[in-house]
C-alpha cells in the first residue's frame, strides 16, 4: 500500500456512495490522510480523513469519531458527520465529513483572534478541552470558529481553572509575542463568554504563562524538523545524517545528497563566498534557485574542535525553524547535511532557498528619505521581535540583513543566532547584536544619528 495518497482517489462507500478526492489538505505518509473531494451523487463538497491501518489507526479513529459526537452534543460549531466507518481499499478507517466555506485562522493571522479565544471559551463552559492546539483545525465562516479535528477533543464535568488557563495559553502561543499587548481585550472576552470570573488569572503572570507555553511549541517544531514526518524527510546511517524539507524532495535534490560537493567542484559554479570556514555556492535544482553553504574544518584541530558540537549546519536549520515558526523573515530552509562518523560530527552542508534583495549595507544609505525611515522602521520593528522572543543574532553586520522589494529586512546567516534563557542575557546580547550593526555606518555620522533616534523611539537604544 502507498504511503501517500495517489490522486484522484475513489473511495465507494455504504449510505454515501462513491466519493471522489481530488486533493490533499494534509498527508502524514502512512498514518493519516486529509483529503477534499465531493460524492458522486449530489456533488457535494466533503473532507475525508483516512486513518492507514497501523498501530494506532483505530484509537486515532475512535478519538475522531468520539470527539465530532461530543462537539455536536453540547452545540459547539463543528462540521456535520456524514459517514464514519471501516475501509477495504486503503485499508483502514474513513471519517467523511461535510466541506465548509471559511477560511482556516492560520491564513488569517490576528484578524481570527477574537473568534478563537470565543471559540475555546465555549468549549471550556461546557467542559471541553481541545488538547491538539493547531490553528489550523479552526475554520473561520460568518465570523464563527468551526472546530475541524475531533481526535483532541477531551471532556469533563467541570474543566477546572488550572487546565482552562493552560489550555487557553497554549492556544495564544500558536501567535507571535506581539500579539500579548492585546491579552486584556482577549482575556476579558473569554471571561465574558465563559463566565470565567477571573479564574485565569492575568496580567504580567498570564503572559508568563504563554511565553512558557511558546517557548515549549518551538522546541516541538525544531525537534519536529530533525526527524520524518509530514513536512520532512530525515535518514541516519553511521557515516551522515541528513534531513530535508518532503516539499522540495526532487531527484536533482536526491542526486545534491549524494555528491554534495559536486556544485563546489564546478567550473561555472556560481560563488557567493570563498572562505576558509565556509564555501556558498548558487545553484538550481529542478527549478528552484538554492544556496548551498558548506561549513569547512580548516585544519585537525578544527576538526578536533569541531567532533563532538552540533554543526554551524545544525544551528543554522534550527534557527531558520524557529524564525519562520514566528514570521520572522528568513530565506526557507531546504536541506541540512552532516558527515558523521558514529557520534562524531565532521563537515556540514546548509542548503536553503535563494532569496532576492539588497544588502541593508547598501541599501539604506542610498534610500531616499521616506524609504529610510521605513526601513528603520522595519529594522526596529525586527529587533523587537527578536528581544520579545529572547533571540540574538549574534552576528548582525548590514550584509546580513537582505532588503526585498517592498522593503521588508530578510535574516541571513543563522548559525550564530540563540535563545536565551533569562532576560537581562538577552539584553546584553541584543546591545551586541545593535553595536555590531551601528559599526557598519561608523564613518556617517548623519546615518548613524537617525538609526540612533529610531532605536531611542523604539525603546532598543544601547
Amino acid at each position: 500500500m502507498s504511503t501517500t495518497p495517489s490522486l484522484p482517489l475513489r473511495l465507494d462507500l455504504p449510505e454515501l456512495g462513491a466519493v471522489v478526492c481530488t486533493r490533499a489538505l494534509r498527508v502524514l505518509p502512512g498514518r493519516r490522510w486529509t483529503l477534499a473531494g465531493a460524492t458522486e451523487r449530489g456533488a457535494r463538497a466533503v473532507v475525508v480523513k483516512l486513518f492507514l491501518a497501523g498501530r494506532h489507526a483505530r484509537r486515532d479513529f475512535r478519538r475522531e469519531q468520539r470527539g465530532f459526537a461530543l462537539l455536536h452534543r453540547h452545540a459547539i460549531s463543528a462540521p456535520q458527520v456524514l459517514y464514519a466507518g471501516a475501509l477495504a481499499e486503503p485499508a483502514g478507517w474513513v471519517v467523511v465529513t461535510a466541506a465548509l466555506d471559511g477560511t482556516p485562522a492560520d491564513a488569517l493571522g490576528e484578524a481570527a483572534l477574537p473568534a478563537v479565544v470565543r471559540a475555546v471559551a465555549l468549549q471550556h463552559a461546557e467542559g471541553i478541552e481541545q488538547r491538539d492546539a493547531h490553528l489550523g483545525n479552526f475554520l473561520i465562516a460568518d465570523g464563527l470558529a468551526w472546530t475541524l479535528d475531533g481526535a483532541g477533543i477531551r471532556a469533563s464535568r467541570a474543566l477546572s481553572a488550572r487546565r482552562a488557563r493552560h489550555n487557553l495559553a497554549r492556544w495564544l502561543a500558536q501567535y507571535p509575542p506581539g500579539i500579548d499587548r492585546r491579552s486584556g481585550e482577549l482575556l476579558t472576552l473569554y471571561r465574558t463568554t465563559r463566565w470565567d470570573r477571573g479564574r485565569v488569572g492575568s496580567g504580567d503572570g498570564f503572559r508568563n504563562h504563554i511565553a512558557r507555553e511558546r517557548r515549549e511549541r518551538e522546541r516541538r517544531q525544531v525537534a519536529k524538523s530533525l526527524r520524518t514526518c509530514g513536512a520532512y524527510i530525515a535518514s541516519r546511517t553511521w557515516r551522515r545524517f541528513s534531513v530535508i524539507d518532503r516539499a522540495a524532495d526532487t531527484p536533482a535534490l536526491r542526486a545534491w545528497l549524494a555528491a554534495p560537493d559536486a556544485p563546489f567542484d564546478d567550473p561555472q559554479a556560481v560563488w557567493l563566498k570563498r572562505g576558509r570556514s565556509a564555501s556558498v555556492v548558487r545553484l538550481t535544482l529542478d527549478g528552484r534557485d538554492v544556496v548551498v553553504k558548506r561549513y569547512n574544518l580548516k585544519d585537525f584541530l578544527h576538526r578536533l574542535r569541531r567532533f563532538w558540537r552540533p554543526s554551524r549546519a545544525w544551528q543554522s536549520w534550527r534557527a531558520a525553524q524557529r524564525l519562520l515558526l514566528w514570521g520572522v523573515p528568513t530565506p526557507k530552509p531546504v536541506a541540512l547535511l552532516e558527515e558523521r562518523f558514529g557520534p562524531l560530527r565532521g563537515r556540514a552542508f546548509y542548503v536553503s532557498e535563494y532569496a532576492r534583495g539588497e544588502p541593508l549595507a547598501t541599501a539604506l544609505p542610498t534610500a531616499d528619505p521616506p524609504t529610510r525611515a521605513l526601513l528603520l522602521k522595519n529594522l526596529c520593528a525586527l529587533l523587537g521581535t527578536l528581544a520579545r522572543l529572547r533571540l540574538s543574532h549574534g552576528d548582525l553586520k548590514a550584509t546580513n540583513l537582505l532588503v526585498d522589494n517592498d522593503n521588508t529586512l530578510m535574516l541571513l546567516d543563522l548559525d550564530a543566532l540563540r535563545r536565551h534563557r533569562r532576560r537581562d542575557a538577552c539584553f546584553r546580547a541584543l546591545a551586541r547584536d545593535v553595536a555590531r550593526l551601528r559599526a557598519n555606518w561608523a564613518d556617517q555620522p548623519a546615518l548613524l544619528a537617525e538609526l540612533d533616534r529610531a532605536l531611542a523611539d523604539a525603546g532598543l537604544a544601547p
